[in-house]
């Protein structure tokens, strides 16, 4: 441990994980040895450093997270936690990076009959916390799953349906990520700014992340990996500039409601 410590600058928080699990398989297995090199004790060291390092890792890509998307703006999310009832729903002001869900999109699409299927653009709302305060405050109350440097929130789909070889666009879907804790828009403005940032993964001039390394911008991963390369323009006349335009022209009601 006291050599591992030594190098804790350059080692991975995973690095003392897989040590520590490999010390808890040996205590299962191979019980006399464990005994021999006190295994159960320096997997319990290993394990309360690997947290400290993980939180050291997740701090520094809150970081870059909050210097990467707050130029994009900030949004009201109530949160809660049903269940909890010492806990009391708090809104909090994130910055957001939606993170585009294509792969689900291409995995799926051979498995359908053409003529009949669905075609769902999905995005999760990944959850910034704009102060170190209000990170563990949430992970303290709400969720430590924070691995990204962020929390997952909701899931957002702008959905179309193909029945008979009919196209015809279904509208957004909003869901929890997870079963908790749960997520509210907060306020009018806030849908307002969902809305206006979820148009813009469709705009060609709006410059946003993809999340990728080999297409970064967000417009391009989508329109090049969906639009172009599942053929979804020529087969269903389903271009970005259609996705954009329908999405703008949905309710503002519909980036509060979650189904």
């Amino acid at each position: 441990m006291k050599y591992l410590q030594n190098f804790n600058e350059e080692l991975k928080s995973s690095v003392f994980r897989s040590a520590a699990r490999k010390l808890r398989k040996i205590l299962k297995e191979q019980p006399v040895l464990a005994k021999a090199i006190n295994a159960e004790q320096r997997a319990i060291e290993l394990e309360e450093y690997f947290d400290k390092v993980e939180n050291r890792e997740n701090l520094e890509r809150w970081k870059k997270n909050v210097e990467t998307f707050s130029k994009y703006g900030e949004f009201n999310i109530e949160v809660s936690r049903p269940g909890a009832p010492l806990i009391q729903p708090k809104i909090f002001s994130f910055y957001v990076d939606l993170v585009s869900d294509i792969d689900m999109l291409i995995d799926s699409w051979d498995e359908e009959d053409p003529d009949n299927r669905q075609i769902s653009f999905g995005f999760c709302l990944g959850l910034i916390p704009k102060t170190e305060q209000d990170c563990q405050e949430f992970i303290q109350n709400f969720s430590s799953e924070f691995h990204n440097g962020f929390f997952w929130g909701l899931w957002i789909h702008v959905n179309y349906s193909v029945e008979q070889s009919v196209v015809s666009f279904k509208g957004l879907q909003i869901n929890d990520y997870d079963t908790s804790p749960k997520f509210q828009i907060a306020d009018r403005k806030t849908a307002v700014s969902l809305k206006k940032l979820l148009v813009s993964m469709f705009d060609e001039s709006f410059d946003y992340p993809s999340g990728y390394t080999d297409i970064t911008n967000m417009y391009d991963k989508i329109e090049r990996e969906t639009i172009q390369n599942l053929e979804i323009g020529i087969t269903y006349n389903i271009d970005m500039y259609k996705i954009k335009n329908d999405v703008k022209s949905l309710p503002i009601i519909d980036f509060y409601k979650k189904k």
